[in-house]
């Protein structure tokens, strides 16, 4: 009892660190594994991600993506890898709104790296396709009431800071290929999930808002690849720019 007493107040100062900066931070984080869905197919060139990419990536190190000026977004599949799936039961009208906040993330990215849309292959054109292949979102008041419940809050942020997920929170996975539109030949490929942050989300109308906070993070760092891979020829990501501090937050905070 004297040693849970003795590190109690240093674990309170933490948490409450990492409540604050939740409260303050971005509205979605990266989840620490994902699942395979089955949507690309072939998943055997795929390795895990570094810093600000994705989960799992892969770059083709051969392709020129200078060669490219011109990019068709087909439209976003829901992928629920099995009847379970949280897709399956969702109505038409949240299918459609993840479908479009999708592609536009999709369109938004490649518009970041001076990309034209266009609809019909060719020499210089990439096809992307994409999936969402789980998509929850969040029990606001339940959130909220974990986090200052007394008791539950503390017992409800060591599960979060083990588990990367805050309970009752949303999330959202996706898988996304970017091709030769000509050869199909695989130039960039990428697995993640993103889930939302403590604080971030304190409207109980607003369920998906943790979704759509994640739909941000891909599309900004997308779009960063996409900026960077025109400029430099390769679809490698650029330097993770986060100071240790961020990282630090973003892999422990619920």
């Amino acid at each position: 009892m004297v040693f849970i007493n003795h590190y109690k107040m240093p674990f309170l100062m933490l948490v409450g660190l990492f409540l604050t900066l939740s409260i303050a931070g971005c509205g979605a984080k990266q989840y620490r594994r994902v699942d395979e869905s089955g949507f690309l197919g072939d998943y055997s060139q795929l390795k895990e991600g570094k810093g600000n990419e994705a989960l799992y990536v892969y770059v083709n190190t051969h392709a020129d993506c200078r060669k490219y000026s011109k990019v068709i977004i087909d439209p976003v599949s829901l992928w629920g890898k099995s009847k379970h799936s949280s897709l399956a039961s969702l109505d038409l009208k949240d299918q459609k709104m993840l479908a479009t906040l999708a592609w536009g993330t999709l369109y938004d990215a490649m518009r970041k790296g001076n990309f034209e849309i266009v609809y019909q292959p060719g020499p210089d054109v990439m096809r992307v396709r994409g999936a969402i292949t789980e998509a929850t979102k969040a029990e606001v008041i339940l959130a909220d009431v974990m986090a200052v419940a007394p008791y539950a809050w503390e017992a409800a942020t060591l599960w979060g800071i083990g588990s990367g997920k805050w309970p009752f929170l949303g999330e959202l996975s996706g898988e996304m290929e970017i091709s030769d539109s000509q050869t199909g030949e695989r130039l960039f490929a990428a697995v993640d999930k993103v889930v939302g942050v403590l604080g971030s989300n304190l409207d109980p109308r607003a369920g998906w808002d943790d979704v759509r906070q994640g739909f941000n993070l891909w599309r900004d760092r997308l779009g960063k690849r996409m900026d960077s891979c025109r400029k430099t020829r390769s679809f490698e990501m650029p330097k993770d720019e986060r100071n240790w501090i961020e990282k630090i937050y973003e892999y422990l905070s619920p």
